[in-house]
């Protein structure tokens, strides 16, 4: 008997499989290629003035990320039951699950911080310094985002680790917008439009914390697809690394990062 036709139904097996995940990091792909554009999309509205066609192109393409996110979810369950994964291609499988609830989760921050900031007027008399302050929280959230997204997509523990010591960073940067806020505009009367704008930075500042937060999710997922290890409920995971250099984007407040 030719031992090549017993071994054909599993090739063929193998090789559908290898189709469905190669389709599944496709979606993958194109869901973060997406949020990290909507990323790019608040940047501007925080660096140039706010454009209509920007918050247009913004909610079109959140429903983009809300199919995405219907998508991927179910191909990963769909390959559970066709192919009875192993550990190895299971940790894969509930990887990208979880990465896809976190995305998802930042596409809703974004439209959230892309809403508040059609509520702010920063000429307004005391909000001036403000854009610079959130620009740089955001930028650094944003920073962080990319290197978890590497970390995820490259394989890359180290990376996953200096991202997550980066995050109590950014909730030192919420804390200090919302003291700033009330120390400036505490015990004061106030126009509709300067109470609009307090109630929306301390929303901006609240979003991007948990954008933050995502980050540090994704990387808790590239740790467990690396190393098999779930650090989630781990309060303080360490390792011996840097945190990753400042990326360009950054550069583009002209200022240090000073605390």
């Amino acid at each position: 008997m030719d031992n090549n036709n017993i071994n054909q139904p599993e090739d063929s097996i193998m090789g559908i499989k290898e189709q469905y995940i190669s389709q599944l990091e496709s979606d993958f792909q194109l869901l973060t290629e997406i949020v990290l554009s909507q990323m790019d999309y608040v940047h501007r509205m925080l660096t140039e003035n706010s454009d209509k066609e920007i918050t247009l192109e913004i909610k079109r393409n959140e429903k983009l990320i809300d199919s995405l996110d219907i998508t991927i979810k179910e191909k990963v369950i769909n390959a559970i039951m066709l192919f009875t994964p192993r550990a190895g291609d299971l940790r894969q499988l509930m990887a990208y699950h979880d990465m896809t609830i976190s995305m998802e989760r930042v596409g809703d921050l974004i439209t959230n911080i892309s809403a508040s900031l059609q509520n702010i007027d920063f000429s307004l008399h005391g909000f001036k310094d403000y854009k610079k302050i959130v620009l740089k929280m955001y930028d650094r959230a944003y920073a962080m985002l990319k290197n978890a997204l590497y970390a995820f997509t490259d394989t890359c523990d180290e990376m996953a680790y200096s991202t997550i010591l980066m995050d109590d960073k950014v909730d030192r940067m919420e804390r200090k917008i919302e003291k700033r806020l009330a120390d400036d505009f505490g015990g004061k009367s106030h126009s509709s439009q300067a109470l609009f704008n307090i109630m929306s930075l301390n929303a901006i500042s609240y979003h991007i914390e948990r954008i933050a937060d995502k980050a540090v999710d994704i990387s808790t997922s590239a740790i467990f697809l690396i190393e098999g290890k779930d650090i989630r409920h781990i309060k303080s995971p360490k390792r011996e690394v840097n945190p990753p250099a400042e990326t360009p984007d950054n550069e583009q407040t002209g200022e240090k990062n000073n605390e």
